[in-house]
């Protein structure tokens, strides 16, 4: 009877401590997002973000028939998608609207699927590092200082998901630190097109230069997709999703594990 009494009082503190990394990590991001002056952190933070967007869009793109010329760092620290061709009402929403799936179903995993955690980690830091090689030009805004440091978070990843041993009971320990991480990771990634909203509901569709150039997803499917419909409209329905999606994840991993766990009435 001691034992599962203390078993259960584990889980309890366990669920518990990643609601608070969850509001946590929720408020510093807000924080950070919105704060004047962090302009120049934001910068890693946003195309550690616009990675799974990028990459999202580009498969997006492919499967539609498009061809991908390029992604392009803007001064912003936000990606400009060139291309030709393919389907912009398959692929514009794919970036922005598949990152909210993507990042609600990385929370939940981080939370109900410990053993997951590791190798979630280091496929992310690969993703990053290799995405950034592969696709990311900074030289076209001489950026290279958010490139490295956005590469170097990805690095980061790699090694939590090497090192993260430990006891996930203690705080302290290196599978603490990587929940904490990834939580973050998750957290940015699903709620990417609110962390987002000042920039699309201010930047253009396209580039004044290049009209197969996509600065603004979001203003370019109100516009070239819906026929000039509310660009704020399509930013807050986005944002709707994303926010409903996440919510659901959060809901399962974190609320719903702590009512499955039994109460101690039944210990006598």
């Amino acid at each position: 009877m001691l034992r599962t009494f203390v078993e259960r009082k584990v889980r309890r503190q366990i669920v518990l401590r990643s609601l608070l990394i969850s509001s946590l990590a929720f408020a510093a991001l807000l924080a950070l997002m919105y704060t004047q002056g962090t302009e120049g952190l934001l910068k890693p933070v946003r195309m550690f973000a616009g990675n799974f967007s990028g990459a999202l869009h580009n498969i997006a793109m492919v499967l539609s028939g498009a061809s991908v010329e390029g992604f392009t760092l803007s001064p912003e620290g936000y990606y400009m998608i060139s291309y030709q061709g393919g389907a912009p009402a398959i692929w514009l929403p794919a970036g922005y609207l598949g990152s909210a799936l993507l990042g609600s179903i990385m929370f939940f995993l981080v939370n109900r699927a410990p053993h997951l955690l590791r190798g979630m980690t280091a496929l992310t830091g690969f993703f990053t590092v290799g995405y950034l090689a592969l696709f990311i030009r900074p030289d076209a805004t001489g950026d290279w200082l958010s490139w490295i440091a956005c590469a170097g978070f990805g690095l980061l990843l790699i090694a939590l998901g090497w090192k993260g041993r430990g006891d996930i009971n203690q705080f302290w320990s290196w599978r603490s630190l990587t929940q904490i991480v990834m939580t973050v990771v998750a957290l940015m990634t699903a709620l990417h097109i609110v962390l987002d909203l000042p920039y699309v509901l201010s930047a253009p569709a396209r580039h004044p230069e290049d009209a197969n150039t996509i600065v603004n997803a979001v203003a370019a499917f109100a516009e070239e997709v819906l026929g000039g419909a509310s660009v704020s409209l399509i930013a807050y329905s986005w944002s709707a999703i994303a926010i409903g999606l996440f919510g659901f994840a959060f809901y399962r991993s974190i609320p719903r594990q702590l009512k499955q766990i039994p109460n101690n009435d039944d210990i006598v």
